[in-house]
């Protein structure tokens, strides 16, 4: 996976709405499959902001990230469920996050008697 961080505060782009965004932590920065679309919307956030006069640059740089996989039922943990779609996976930044919900998680469902295990998968 690809992100975009944006060189001057060391923050990462993370898509909001069609023409809106914001720069974040790299736990919260929107992943891009494809080093040639982050590049292209790299460059698109550097020609907004050139005429400007801001001397911003972008760069493109791959990251991996995990998610947590239900053993039981083949689905992913979201932030609703946790046999969702691949798709729609809650992404972690490092594996030791994914570990540390996966945990937590296991944790809190036993509490309330529900038997459920995660296994860290690398996107």
């Amino acid at each position: 996976m690809y992100v975009i961080e944006n060189t001057a505060n060391g923050k990462y782009y993370r898509k909001l709405g069609a023409e809106t965004h914001q720069y974040v932590g790299i736990e919260n920065a929107t992943p891009f499959s494809k080093w040639k679309k982050a590049k292209q919307k790299a460059d698109i956030l550097h020609a907004a902001i050139s005429p400007i006069g801001e001397q911003i640059n972008f760069e493109v740089k791959q990251h991996k990230f995990y998610m947590l996989k239900n053993r039981n039922d083949k689905g992913y943990m979201n932030q609703v469920s946790w046999n969702a779609p691949k798709e729609e996976a809650k992404m972690f930044a490092s594996e030791e996050d994914a570990k540390r919900e996966a945990i937590n998680l296991a944790t809190a469902m036993a509490r309330v008697g529900v038997d459920l295990s995660f296994k860290v998968e690398e996107l």
